[in-house]
């Protein structure tokens, strides 16, 4: 299972990176961890290891540890309490294969929401105010993030029931009900795409994952999904046709 994590990992790592340089944040890697030198926007990591080989010294020695810092522990392996951090929350790689390697549950399903990829940033905001949990978090992805190589933003609005895929349609028209962010990495047999920010405004987050994955299928072919969740997140994924490869830990300080 170790090479899926080190995949999901890496692709998270970027993923964290992308959204760094939309607030003008530029971030370090190399093989131990992703890192930036300054502190990240909320709800994102200071750093996310990238081998099980990573120590606490190394990884704190890279990032600004002030209050709130926070460390993706990607094998679960370090122990930060020494040093003033507390685990924020525990989760689950999670790895989907595909269709045709039987992991496709979720491809089957019709989709009851109609599903867009965004392609113009005055799209982005009333999205992004949408899977905010609170208003301030609404800044945290921005308009921009449309343009980063690899993103993919998806949103189902109101409008209509039924199998709708549009793919290249770019009319966002109707109030967002649900939405998530692919970020594709890698070459050759390391390509994955992360699915992450899976929300619905309703709470139906089983729902929501079950078609994001269904559209992100029609977008992406069988390159394998990867991402990572925990508690609801996590049953829902899992019920969509995921597979938990590796469990991983969140220090905040």
């Amino acid at each position: 299972m170790t090479d899926r994590i080190a995949l999901a990992a890496r692709n998270n790592a970027l993923w964290v990176d992308t959204v760094c340089r939309t607030h003008g944040l530029r971030g370090a890697i190399d093989d131990l961890a992703w890192s930036a030198p300054s502190r990240t926007p909320p709800y994102y990591p200071d750093a996310v290891t990238l081998s099980p080989d990573a120590d606490e010294h190394e990884v704190l020695a890279r990032i600004d540890g002030s209050d709130g810092a926070s460390v993706k522990d990607s094998w679960d392996r370090l122990d930060l309490a020494a040093d003033d951090f507390a685990r924020l929350a525990t989760g689950q790689w999670l790895w989907h294969a595909g269709p045709a390697d039987g992991a496709g549950v979720a491809s089957a399903a019709a989709p009851a929401l109609r599903w867009r990829r965004l392609t113009q940033r005055s799209d982005v905001t009333p999205w992004a105010t949408a899977w905010a949990a609170e208003p301030d978090a609404a800044g945290i992805l921005r308009p921009s993030l449309v343009e980063q190589p690899g993103v993919l933003v998806l949103a189902a609005v109101e409008g209509g029931t039924g199998s709708t895929h549009d793919a290249d349609d770019t009319d966002a028209a109707g109030r967002v009900v649900a939405g998530a962010v692919l970020f594709a990495s890698g070459e050759g047999d390391e390509r994955v795409v992360g699915v992450g920010n899976v929300f619905a405004v309703d709470d139906d987050v089983h729902r929501a994952y079950r078609e994001v994955t269904a559209f992100a299928r029609s977008l992406v072919g069988d390159v394998p999904l990867v991402g990572w969740e925990a508690g609801p997140g996590l049953e829902a994924a899992l019920a969509a046709g995921y597979e938990a490869v590796g469990r991983l830990s969140v220090w905040v300080r």
